[in-house]
């Protein structure tokens, strides 16, 4: 096996992404899908939209984790903002969210803010959980994104750059 690779994202890896966020999303609501009351995405318009943040143009930065030639988790910014942090299911729990994050989080920061910002969706408790225990504050704010197909309301979470936090 080949040691774990970070590298910036290419079109080319939109397939292989879109693949894992799907199987992601079917995992964190399998049971609400199995209920009815939500929708997967649209696969088709998922790896399209990921070809297209991954294209040089696009205003996005993405950082794609590689295993064996296979991607299997990512973090997108833009701006302020962390857009998306996904890591295929069967690699979770061993510590790449977490410096998926921090990269993200560096790739704000190198960009000169310090005020950093991201949307989760409101039933993903578990991943505000995680944000929450990575130092980021949820807020009262709520977002209403319409996207492949399906809407949802997201929760605002904020985070202040650690070279900003003045030192006791």
């Amino acid at each position: 096996m080949s040691p774990l690779e970070i590298r910036e994202a290419i079109p080319a890896d939109a397939d292989a992404i879109a693949d894992y966020h799907d199987r992601c999303f079917k995992d964190t609501y399998s049971s609400q899908l199995l209920a009815g009351e939500f929708e997967a995405p649209d696969l088709a318009g998922t790896r399209q939209q990921l070809h297209d943040w991954f294209l040089p143009e696009s205003g996005l930065e993405t950082r794609v984790a590689v295993l064996d030639g296979v991607p299997i988790g990512h973090v997108t910014a833009s701006g302020h903002q962390l857009v998306h942090l996904f890591v295929e299911p069967s690699h979770q729990h061993v510590g790449l969210g977490r410096q998926l994050l921090a990269l993200g989080e560096a790739m704000i920061a190198a960009g000169g803010h310090t005020d950093f910002e991201l949307h989760a969706r409101v039933e993903n408790v578990t991943a505000i959980a995680f944000y929450e225990r990575a130092g980021w504050a949820v807020t009262d704010r709520l977002i209403h994104t319409v996207e492949h197909g399906i809407n949802y309301h997201e929760r605002v979470l904020v985070k202040r750059s650690p070279s900003c936090v003045p030192r006791p």
